[in-house]
Parts: C-alpha cells; structure tokens; sequence
C-alpha cells in the first residue's frame, strides 16, 4: 500500500500539522505502510525542516507566494503511482491542486481538515475562502473517500455545513521520549503559554488573571511568537499592570521548549477553540497537569483527573489557577502520571498508526466500516 501525504510546509514554523503529519507517517511506516510526505522545500528566514527524513519529498514553490503554485507539484503528483492521496489542510495550494488531480486520476483521497472550517475560523475567512469554499471545496470535500477530524466537536461543525463524506474520527500523535529528564522544580510554580501568539488564543486574559492573584507566587511563562500587534498588546497590558511574575520566551523549538516545558508546573490553554491542541498531549506525556478551556475537546482532562476543562472567563480561570496551586506536591505529581498514561493509551504513535491503516484499507479494500468512521 503506498500512500502520499501532501502538506504545504513541513517546517518547523507550521508547528502543529507538520509534527502530527511526521508522527502519523512514521507510524505508518512501522506498520509497513510505504508512506511519503511530498511538501515545499522550506523558504522562510529562519525556519528549518522538522525533519530530515528520508520519505520527506521536498519541490520549490513558484510564483505567487501566497498561492505557492508550483509546477514541480503538479509534475510530481502526475508521476507517483500511489493508491491514495492524503491531504493535509485544505485551503493551499498543494491541497488544491491533489483534489483535482486525484478526482482526474480516479484516486481516492482522505482530507484532515486542521480545524480549518471550526465556525469561529470560517466565519472570520476572508471573502475569498468563503467564496472558494462553496465554488469549488465544498464539492472536494463531498467526493473525498473520507474526511479526517481529531475530534468529535471538529466532525459536528462539517456535518452543520451539509458536507456529508463519511468522517473519521482519529487523534493527533504524540511521541514519549525515552530520555525525557522529567520535571525541573523551580521555588516558584511555572504556570507556561506555549503556542502561536493570536487573539483567540486569549492569551490577555492570563494577564487578567495573574492581575487577581497577586497574593499568590509563581511566574506566568509565555511561549511563542505570531502576530506581532498583538504580543505588543501584551507586553503594553504587563507594563500598564505592572505585572512583575511574566516572562515572554519568543519561539522556541527542539532542546530549548523541551527544557522550558520541564520546568513547567502547569500548562494553560485559554484560546477560544482548538481542534485537537498538540501541545495538550506534549505536556501530559511529561506529567505536567494541564488547564484547558471548553474551547478544546479535551473533557478528558476531567474525567481522569490530570487537568482541568473549563470556561476560558478570566473568573473561571483564576479560580481553578487559585485550586491547582493549593494542590501540594504530591497530588500535582500524581495527577501529572494520570496524564501521562491517559496519552500513552490513547494517543501514541503506533495506536494512530494502526487506525489509519485500518482506514485506508476499508476505503481501498471494503469491508467492515472501522468503529471510529461516521456515517451521515
């Protein structure tokens, strides 16, 4: 079975999908899938491949960048005998151009969406999109032998768009590191941000928060970098309140996030809506107790006791700051192994692997339907 997975950037920048992408390749792979990424070469200052992999297959885009058209892609797509495309992302060129070539071609075709159509980003697309969406993807997405969502919430939003391809529901990967030193202890409790810097991350009202908590110690720890306004914004909001606990890291990646995140006490997600959340399963398979808002699909959190899923409210979440700190050591440290072994069972490499060979097989193959695909 031979399987070509084709994202638009396998750098180190794109974060999120291309670590998932690499993951979900490799344990393909294992599984005796011949598997291959075919991607652009990586052509931003200071970004680097996550990867250099032998199954990654690198061509330059030409052009219009922001489109990326590339004739290389279209030649290279005509030339591989494979049995199916999967796609990574939907609106980039690369996508764009396997949906059409892969219908011409008669080859079916799996999408993971990357929470690209979640109402709260669709409804903010540019007119564009929004136009390109029902003149031409929204029929991609119907003739696709399957579509990819990380959770259920992510499958509910395309069935609310009537897009009607049966839909599977599969987990990003994680990886568990074997040397992985464990968690540093600080005097101080670390309470660490890590991810793109946007306004629906929500990331202001960590500031609002620790503004309500001046009576107690720790450093509010802010990972990441993106939209260069709004991280003036708040760098301008720390200074205005005269925060003293908050430290802005930029970017980070490989070694260095590695070491920050073991320092970490606790991680917090507050944006308004994630798809799935990478740095969620990063964080608990290092035994780090996780806060994140009901905007992720991670109930989970709850209901093995290894974080907290709330409402992202600046209230809410300085209660449950204010509960995790009067936690004592030991309880956090336990809570932190319930984490690591919730994504060691349901998370890893080899589980997401084996589901996806199990999907491609039902799709090229027959047979019974696979348990975690749904039907309209």
């Amino acid at each position: 079975m031979k399987v070509l997975h084709i994202i638009s950037s396998m750098g180190v920048f794109s974060g999120g999908p291309a670590l998932s992408t690499l993951l979900t390749v490799k344990g393909e792979r294992d599984l005796g899938i011949n598997s291959m990424i075919l991607t652009y070469n990586v052509n931003k200052k200071g970004d680097q491949l996550i990867e250099n992999a032998s199954f990654i297959h690198l061509i330059s885009p030409f052009g219009y960048e922001r489109f990326a058209y590339s004739f290389a892609l279209h030649k290279k797509l005509m030339e591989e005998k494979v049995d199916l495309y999967h796609v990574q992302g939907i609106w980039q060129y690369p996508s764009i151009c396997t949906f059409f070539l892969a219908r011409k071609q008669r080859i079916p075709y799996v999408v993971t969406l990357r929470g690209m159509l979640y109402p709260q980003c669709f409804e903010k697309s540019s007119a564009l999109k929004r136009f390109s969406f029902f003149l031409y993807l929204k029929s991609a997405l119907q003739h696709a032998a399957c579509l990819h969502a990380t959770c259920i919430e992510e499958m509910e939003h395309l069935r609310n768009l009537n897009i009607l391809s049966p839909i599977a529901v599969i987990p990003n990967p994680i990886f568990e590191e074997k040397d992985n030193c464990g968690i540093i202890t600080f005097e101080k409790v670390r309470i660490g941000y890590l991810g793109r810097i946007h306004p629906r991350k929500r990331i202001e009202r960590l500031l609002y928060v620790n503004d309500k908590l001046r009576d107690l110690n720790f450093q509010l720890i802010i990972i990441g970098e993106g939209d260069s306004d709004y991280m003036d914004f708040l760098k301008k909001e720390v200074d205005r309140l005269k925060l003293r606990n908050v430290i802005f890291t930029g970017f980070l990646t490989g070694k260095e996030k590695d070491q920050i995140l073991n320092t970490l006490s606790y991680l917090i997600v507050p944006s308004d809506f994630e798809n799935f959340g990478n740095i969620i399963t990063e964080a608990l398979i290092k035994g780090i107790p996780v806060i994140a808002s009901k905007g992720t699909p991670w109930q989970e959190l709850n209901i093995y006791h290894c974080g907290w899923w709330v409402d992202n409210d600046v209230d809410t979440l300085a209660v449950t700051i204010r509960k995790a700190l009067e936690l004592s050591e030991e309880e956090r440290i336990a809570m932190g192994e319930r984490g690591r072994e919730l994504v060691k069972e349901n998370y890893s490499v080899e589980m997401v692997g084996k589901k996806m060979k199990e999907l491609y097989k039902w799709i090229l193959y027959g047979g019974q339907k696979p348990e975690f695909v749904y039907l309209k």
